[in-house]
């Protein structure tokens, strides 16, 4: 990591501390609370350390952006839905899109697995490794808008990538009047989705095996890049040894 990039992220961290540590003073409660437990404390290093401060904005606050669908549909944490799995989902979702060495698999895949070691280097080798993964490895498919697919899940995992989803693509009439505008004043967007999608197609371009045919990496690629010449589906019958 550069020095630039490690002063940047301490920038925001401090002023972040710093907003927080006013709130506390002036005797008021903090009105965007993380989930404080050990657990998530360490998920929040991790990307501190490890994504841009543009990533590690969006991350955090498709949790708090989760949360508020959550309120909407009368969901409560603790009750039906596991809000620290909800945030740890949000939070690691995009690690597949860190600076450091990845394999060539999807972003989303490759965050996944990121991830799910992450848990199980902590301790964690229960079904929430596996709810998890599965929202993380998904988060671009739309499988989570499936009733089915919510009545069969914990709830944490379609309410973090709806969450997500709102950071990337939604708008603020899609929260609580003025609940958009506090988030960001914590957690700046930095560019946002831009910067996002600019993150997206860098690793596509330096690794196009990160970028398979349709995958959020690989339209990217062929809408911004018609140039490169891209595997086709028709490239992949022909390979086939049926022949058909």
């Amino acid at each position: 990591m550069s020095l630039s990039r490690r002063a940047a992220i301490g920038v925001g961290i401090a002023g972040t501390a710093a907003a927080l540590s006013q709130t506390s003073a002036a005797g008021q409660p903090n009105p965007l609370p993380l989930p404080a437990t050990p657990l998530a404390d360490k998920a929040t290093a991790l990307i501190d350390r490890t994504l841009t401060p543009a990533l590690r904005n969006h991350s955090v606050r498709g949790f708090f952006f989760a949360r508020a669908v959550a309120d909407r549909h009368g969901l409560r944490p603790g009750a039906d839905y596991d809000e620290e799995a909800m945030y740890l989902i949000c939070v690691l979702h995009d690690v597949g899109l860190a600076e450091t060495p990845s394999s060539d698999q999807r972003f989303e895949i490759d965050g996944a697995d990121q991830a799910a070691l992450f848990l199980e280097a902590n301790g964690v080798t229960d079904t929430r490794v596996d709810t998890i993964w599965d929202a993380i490895a998904t988060h671009t498919t739309g499988f989570t808008d499936s009733p089915v697919y919510r009545r069969r899940r914990p709830a944490e995992s379609w309410l973090a990538v709806a969450g997500i989803g709102i950071d990337v693509a939604g708008a603020p009439t899609d929260l609580p009047p003025g609940y958009a505008d506090q988030v960001h004043a914590t957690y700046p967007r930095l560019g946002g989705t831009r910067v996002l999608t600019e993150t997206i197609e860098a690793q596509a371009l330096a690794n196009p095996r990160k970028a398979p045919p349709a995958s959020l990496a690989g339209e990217i690629l062929r809408l911004r890049h018609p140039e490169i010449a891209q595997l086709s589906w028709d490239d992949i019958v022909a390979t086939s040894g049926w022949h058909d």
